[in-house]
């Protein structure tokens, strides 16, 4: 039956319309519907379906994403919020990252130092004072320091101290030791601030110069976290 109406438009005959539909792929069909509703009412991406945004998506196999000419996957977030969230602690191989706990790399293997001869070691000591143990240079930053040393203060020499030093100041920070000959246990501790390249050492010495020895002597320098 013809309209009556003369600005009508014509419709198109609906064999026409099935015939179009036909012609166009399963896939086509399903983008179509994906974006007219939404995905409402579809199940979840599977093995070989298409991956649909804003949907939760599920599958038994491994997915595999690459590019030959860059880096495959690219991940962006509002301030403060995580990129990437992941479900398990389990630990993931090879991956590479290069912030640990806002920390870079480099950051973390400067954190601090250490020095520390081996089981048995001794250094002549004398009333002049000797360096037994050396953090070397260090970053800026506020460190925490122990040192230790055994003295073993030869008869004559009276007594035997080591202190912590911070270089190249040479300004003692703390010392430990005793007034008395034979063997003393020196330790030692400090906090102190220093500008980058400055460095820690143990110096020990004893009253005279009559062969005394500074055994198994360490030192250590922990950056504090807030100064980093």
């Amino acid at each position: 039956m013809t309209s009556s109406d003369p600005h009508a438009a014509p419709r198109r005959p609906a064999g026409r319309a099935r015939a179009a539909l036909r012609s166009l792929s399963p896939s086509a069909i399903a983008v179509t519907f994906a974006l007219v509703f939404g995905g409402a009412g579809f199940a979840d991406a599977a093995n070989g379906g298409n991956f649909l945004l804003g949907k939760a998506n599920t599958e038994t196999a491994t997915a595999t994403l690459s590019n030959t000419k860059g880096i495959p996957l690219s991940l962006s977030a509002p301030a403060h919020k995580a990129p990437l969230t992941v479900n398990q602690q389990t630990m993931v191989k090879n991956l590479n990252a290069q912030f640990t706990g806002g920390f870079t790399a480099s950051e973390l293997e400067t954190a601090g130092r250490e020095d520390v001869t081996g089981p048995g070691t001794s250094a002549p000591v004398d009333n002049t004072g000797e360096v037994v143990a050396t953090t070397g240079p260090l970053p800026a930053g506020t460190y925490y320091i122990s040192a230790t040393a055994l003295v073993h203060v030869a008869a004559g020499d009276g007594d035997g101290f080591c202190s912590i030093r911070k270089t190249p100041q040479n300004t003692n920070l703390n010392e430990g030791g005793a007034s008395q000959e034979g063997d003393i246990q020196a330790a030692e501790t400090a906090a102190a601030t220093i500008p980058a390249g400055d460095a820690f050492e143990e110096v020990c010495f004893t009253g005279g110069f009559n062969g005394s020895d500074a055994f198994d002597a360490g030192i250590i320098a922990i950056r504090i976290k807030a100064s980093l």
